[in-house]
């Protein structure tokens, strides 16, 4: 991923984040099987990215649903692997400021004011299924438009909700970075521990087709013809 003349990251990509990494895109959008890496994956590709900027004061974001989930899932990761590279960790703003002046700043969608007036080269949206669609088109567009910076969008279904929608119009388009990984394919958890998690008690069929084979469908529970329409699909 890094080029020599810049320091490494503690970071070492999976498999199947090698094609995410190289990706030419300008916006992405992943969606992945619950243990498949995802976040960890974009924490690293951000960290990459703006270490690399050679732009002035670079800026960039992860977005969580909630500040409480961003620093629970994301900020452990953020200071670790980006240690070789952090100049100064910020705990009271969940910043940290790279040798070459980056910043990398945690935010909660439940927040939405706290990203207005910014201007990003580069953001993480995790699980945007539970984020309101409108952060997207008043806050991060414009915020992204003047550096002409990148996105990503993580997450796993639920239901053919607003994040559905981004992936089926995303799918269609050839400057998007698009890709699902199922646990049946990636490989990532073996056959032996999938059988464990499906046959565990309280994982019904349409849980585990949500959470392990990104079944956008399966989520929806309160459809009748769920399961049927998955059938006619396949």
């Amino acid at each position: 991923m890094t080029p020599n003349n810049v320091v490494q990251i503690n970071y070492k990509p999976r498999p199947h984040a090698v094609d995410f990494h190289a990706r030419h895109q300008k916006s992405a959008i992943m969606v992945w099987h619950r243990r498949a890496g995802k976040t960890v994956a974009s924490i690293a590709d951000l960290l990459e990215k703006a270490i690399q900027n050679p732009l002035d004061m670079p800026q960039y974001g992860y977005i969580a649903p909630t500040y409480k989930q961003a620093k629970k899932i994301a900020w452990r990761y953020i200071k670790k692997m980006g240690e070789p590279i952090v100049k100064k960790v910020m705990e009271s703003e969940l910043s940290v400021e790279l040798v070459n002046g980056a910043i990398i700043t945690l935010f909660g969608a439940d927040n939405p004011d706290s990203l207005r007036g910014l201007y990003f080269d580069g953001v993480i949206v995790d699980e945007y299924g539970d984020i309101s669609p409108s952060i997207f088109g008043e806050i991060l567009s414009p915020a992204l438009a003047d550096r002409d910076g990148w996105i990503v969008f993580i997450g796993t279904p639920k239901g053919p909700n607003h994040f559905f929608e981004l992936w089926e119009e995303a799918k269609a388009l050839d400057d998007w970075f698009v890709k699902m990984l199922k646990a049946s394919e990636s490989r990532v958890l073996s056959s032996a521990r999938l059988k464990k998690i499906r046959n565990q008690p309280g994982m019904d069929e349409d849980t585990y087709n949500q959470e392990f084979e990104c079944d956008f469908h399966a989520a929806n529970k309160g459809a009748f013809y769920a399961k049927q329409l998955n059938e006619l699909e396949e």
